[in-house]
């Protein structure tokens, strides 16, 4: 049973999001699953209220409208994944995916993990079943699923740091922003998105589109 509240515990403090991992740069292109909040003008008002009162922040980089999103399964870099390859684990996961119902949910809080703001869905556990379900598919396709199968904690990001901060401070300002009442959203569908991060700031096109159910 995941220990939730643990999980989406407050950090004491934050630091830069923006070192580069091992296999990425500048110029780098990753594929990898999402759920966009393109369709969910909720979500964004309530980010857009966040937002607004971290815009003295200099510490944090508050995410576009455009950007938000919820990271779900990163499927490799693009220069190691062939469009054959890619079209396989494309039709497999949408496979598993078909058998999963479209998840409603409700979103009000954002926390402070150690290197992002975060906005936890009030019931994390479908789209645990998502994640599971797209390495599922991976694995269906390949053979195996890259990735750790352990500490995934669903969220759409809020905002990344962009240096060490002490985080005291950034939750005094949160709580005054956050909402007396949940907002709510509901995702018909999944993204495969080719990624960068070129620009301090994960951005992507869409390659195909994945309903659920």
């Amino acid at each position: 049973m995941t220990d939730y509240e643990a999980l989406y515990a407050d950090h004491d403090s934050m630091a830069d999001h923006w070192w580069w991992r091992p296999g990425w740069h500048v110029g780098t292109r990753f594929y990898s699953w999402h759920i966009t909040q393109d369709d969910q003008p909720e979500v964004r008002d309530l980010l857009h209220n966040y937002r607004d009162a971290i815009d003295t922040i200099s510490t944090l980089d508050p995410v576009p409208d455009r950007w938000l999103h919820m990271t779900l399964q990163g499927v490799g870099h693009v220069s190691d994944v062939d469009p054959a390859t890619l079209d396989s684990v494309t039709t497999a996961v949408a496979d598993r995916l078909g058998h999963l119902a479209p998840v409603a949910t409700t979103y009000q809080r954002v926390h402070i993990s150690g290197e992002a703001l975060i906005l936890p869905p009030s019931d994390p556990e479908p789209f645990t079943d998502i994640r599971r379900a797209i390495r599922q598919g991976i694995t269906d396709a390949l053979g195996e699923c890259p990735e750790a199968d352990v500490g995934f904690r669903a969220h759409v990001s809020a905002a990344y740091s962009n240096a060490s901060a002490d985080a005291a401070p950034i939750r005094k300002v949160l709580d005054r922003a956050q909402p007396l009442t949940p907002v709510q959203a509901t995702y018909t569908h999944v993204a495969l998105i080719r990624m960068h991060r070129d620009h301090r700031m994960y951005e992507w096109d869409t390659i195909r589109s994945v309903p659920l159910g």
